[in-house]
């Protein structure tokens, strides 16, 4: 694991151009996103929620198909600058030339994703409200709730006991069952883009993918609970941070770097562990010559 980790981190630092795209992302749903909770009208909420998925999607391909070309380049031995450069030219092709490819596989694969997690939610609501207990009595209190913060630690403090073992009841539930279904679906958009058969069928992807788990269960538990655990120091250096504006600034920064990190560490992993090279995968980017 450790040398995956390795890995992963010299490929981050060596494509910089990977947290860079990232960053544009971000800064797109900053722009986007709040217009969400402001929109009053029905039509102008939908027609920014289906725009701004379909950018994503179109985002994901070009930027995910930049890492698996990044991951292909580390495995080049004695690099020159001037075969840097160069593959950092053909890094920046192979984003316009994955749109195309990919963007209708992925936005398939994200309206799978809320689908299923909103009627997993639904389903774990219903699990909850019944073996648990109703969350009622927050309802009573939204407004303060909504105020978070202070405000919102001292309302549970302050409420009976056999209340707060019903949000803890909850919590873990939904920690255990949402857990599970990102642990399931880890490598789905990783078969994507390593298929064994030349298939851009998201649902064979997704197939795929929790096959890769099933076959592999102690590497693919391995690796997802080392996520976690690098994801748990990250938030509670967010926490220490969090007081200080440059630090915290200084920290937004590196998370940024990690979550690219994180991607890259999920498809080398993959593509180093799982993907069997000898079968009649494709490579849709290295067909279109037009892209080379």
């Amino acid at each position: 694991m450790f040398k995956a980790i390795k890995k992963s981190v010299l490929i981050t630092i060596d494509n910089p151009i990977l947290t860079m795209s990232f960053v544009i992302y971000l800064i797109f749903l900053t722009l986007a996103l709040p217009k969400l909770f402001v929109a009053q009208n029905l039509l102008i909420f939908a027609l920014i929620s289906i725009l701004t998925t379909a950018l994503s999607a179109a985002f994901l391909s070009g930027w995910l198909q930049m890492i698996k070309s990044a991951i292909k380049n580390s495995k080049k031995e004695n690099r020159s600058e001037e075969e840097k450069l160069e593959e950092f030219n053909q890094i920046k092709k192979d984003f316009f030339c994955a749109v195309p490819v990919y963007t209708l596989p992925l936005l398939v694969a994200i309206i799978l994703y809320l689908i299923m997690f909103a009627l997993l939610t639904g389903l774990s609501a219903n699990i909850a409200n019944h073996y648990i207990g109703s969350l009622d009595f927050l309802i009573k209190d939204a407004n303060v709730i909504s105020q978070g913060g202070e405000a919102l630690q001292k309302f549970i403090l302050n409420l009976p006991k056999e209340k707060i073992m019903i949000l803890y009841g909850w919590q873990l539930l939904f920690d255990f069952v949402i857990g599970s279904f990102n642990f399931l679906l880890m490598f789905w958009l990783s078969a994507l883009y390593y298929p064994p058969k030349c298939s851009l069928n998201p649902i064979s992807a997704l197939k795929n993918s929790i096959l890769a788990i099933i076959k592999h269960p102690i590497r693919s538990a391995g690796l997802y609970l080392t996520i976690l655990f690098l994801g748990f120091l990250f938030r509670a250096l967010g926490m220490l941070l969090s007081s200080n504006v440059v630090l915290y600034f200084i920290f937004m920064i590196l998370f940024i770097y990690f979550v690219v990190f994180i991607f890259v560490l999920i498809f080398d992993y993959y593509e180093s562990r799982f993907y069997n090279h000898n079968t009649d995968g494709c490579d849709f980017i290295g067909q279109n010559k037009t892209c080379n």
